[in-house]
């Protein structure tokens, strides 16, 4: 049995702490060579970037859209099909905030119960968020307003860091404490974001891929309590000899992999 490695946890981490400090730079008007905000971003002037859900919003609320968002959208909404939602689980800042105030959580509890064993955190009930974003949607419609793209906890924090705006760094405050309650009730029940980014991979290639020959050797579950979207990942797929986790939910952020001490679980496309 291998001791827990955190490679994939760091690499993801890295990846999301960088994307956050170019979002920051992105939103201030002094940066040349990346201009945009967490909605819509040009890197060196020449490739597009933008959020498929706020492109939508857009077309939806104003009945036209630019040609440059349509691109940007369409390029994120392309690498979503082939990589499934990994925007969530290695871009998002508010991700990466949530997934430290989890390790702080965890920390804190086995100060307090040296014994605390992890216990996996099931996830909410099906199409959660698919509902949420039914609801965006349904409002930009009727109202005419992109309103999500004022209140998303990733706009609010990326202006919070960028302008000082603090009114909205106690958005992102509350849901954080509302997570030492109900871990990781946003990324798992509310985010249309990533709900829309679910559907977009719902049938990506890259996946956490199973390992036959070595699943069911340790019922350990650690791969499920590690599990950040709460998804059953040992009883659900390892044991009733699934090939991969098809779970539309899969983030492919790694952390089952950095739990799993049989190396059971890999992340690749065949």
């Amino acid at each position: 049995m291998r001791r827990r490695s955190h490679i994939w946890t760091w690499a993801r981490r890295a990846t999301a702490l960088g994307f956050f400090v170019l979002l920051v730079a992105g939103a201030r008007t002094d940066v040349e060579w990346l201009r945009g905000s967490t909605t819509a971003t040009t890197l060196m002037g020449a490739l597009p970037f933008a959020d498929p859900l706020a492109a939508i919003q857009t077309a939806l609320a104003t009945r036209s859209v630019t040609r440059e968002l349509w691109v940007g959208a369409g390029i994120l909404a392309a690498l979503a099909a082939l990589l499934g939602p990994v925007f969530c689980g290695w871009l998002c800042p508010l991700g990466f905030l949530l997934d430290g105030n989890a390790a702080l959580r965890e920390r804190i509890l086995r100060l307090f119960d040296k014994r605390h064993r992890r216990i996996a955190e099931r996830g909410a009930p099906r199409g959660t968020r698919e509902l949420a974003l039914l609801f965006v949607l349904s409002f930009t419609v009727f109202c005419g307003i992109p309103f999500f793209e004022a209140v998303s906890p990733i706009q609010l924090l990326v202006r919070g860091i960028a302008y000082g705006a603090w009114l909205g760094l106690f958005v992102v405050l509350g849901i954080a404490i509302a997570e030492w309650f109900a871990p990781r009730i946003w990324c798992r029940t509310i985010c249309p974001t990533g709900g829309l980014y679910a559907l977009l991979g719902r049938l990506a290639p890259l996946r956490v891929r199973i390992d036959r020959e070595r699943a069911g050797k340790l019922h350990c579950a650690q791969c499920e309590s590690h599990c950040p979207m709460g998804i059953p990942v040992m009883n659900g797929y390892t044991l009733a000899g699934a090939s991969a986790v098809d779970d539309p939910d899969c983030t492919r952020c790694g952390a089952c992999l950095d739990a799993c001490p049989g190396a059971v679980l890999r992340i690749g496309v065949r």
